[in-house]
């Protein structure tokens, strides 16, 4: 059975309790009174933030200028330089590719004119990093690299590609017997990504495709379709490439699509 308190005991508690709800009442009006006072000091420091002159803007324009460029890299975009800048780092390209990027059959270099910027920064980025030209069994790869690693960092990249982008575009000349007629039935399925004209789509990260020579288009579907590209753990968009190349049944399906998206150059 439960004994009454004693009545000194219990004034005790009572002015215990009564200290806690006044600490807590003065405690939640205090952070009511802060939070209500916080967005007026932002308002009145409004002006001195405009002009430049608030600490706290300055980082918050950092941080924004920070993320842009993390979207801006994301999308594989190609910063704006004067094309003069990449020339001399572009001489050691034209050894293979050419003065004018048309490419070279004979060294096994595929036209580069006419190629988006970003899917040609991607490119080098890829070789330079080890995701192409590493595999064993992919010999021009492994000429490209070392080329690609004399572009010592982004800028240079830049520059190159920048040189690339205002080079001469000349349609491709054919190498191969392809029918292009059964070539547009099998590119159906090419077209989602690449553009029904092979024209590229950066949103679905699929480069353009009817300024490639045909030779060239060939050797990277064979290569998708045997895993010397499309393998790499870090090459997520060639693992996606590469069942649609296992689709095609043999060399000629691969040079009748490659007589298709030449055709497309062709006619512009």
């Amino acid at each position: 059975m439960n004994q009454p308190k004693d009545p000194k005991t219990r004034a005790s508690d009572e002015s215990f309790c009564s200290l806690l709800v006044g600490f807590n009442f003065l405690f939640f009006t205090g952070l009511l009174a802060f939070m209500l006072i916080l967005p007026l000091k932002a308002v009145f420091s409004g002006s001195d933030a405009q002009h430049g002159t608030d600490a706290g803007h300055e980082g918050v324009a950092d941080a924004s200028h920070d993320t842009a460029a993390e979207v801006h890299a994301a999308a594989g975009a190609v910063e704006v330089i004067a094309p003069a800048a990449g020339k001399a780092a572009y001489m050691i390209c034209s050894t293979c590719h050419g003065a004018e990027g048309e490419g070279n059959v004979a060294l096994n270099a595929p036209a580069l004119a006419g190629q988006q910027d970003w899917y040609l920064k991607r490119q080098l980025i890829k070789y330079k990093d080890g995701v192409r030209g590493t595999h064993p069994d992919d010999i021009y790869g492994m000429q490209m690299r070392p080329m690609a690693m004399t572009l010592t960092d982004e800028a240079k990249i830049d520059e190159v590609v920048a040189y690339i982008a205002q080079l001469p575009v000349t349609a491709p000349l054919p190498t191969f017997d392809g029918d292009a007629a059964r070539g547009a039935a099998s590119y159906a399925l090419c077209a989602a990504c690449h553009g029904p004209d092979a024209e590229g789509n950066v949103l679905m990260n699929a480069p353009a495709l009817q300024n490639l020579q045909d030779w060239y288009i060939v050797r990277q579907l064979q290569n998708y379709k045997s895993g010397v590209r499309g393998t790499h753990p870090k090459d997520i968009y060639g693992m996606q490439m590469r069942p649609m190349a296992m689709i095609l049944a043999d060399e000629q399906a691969m040079k009748d699509i490659a007589a298709f998206i030449n055709s497309k150059a062709a006619a512009k």
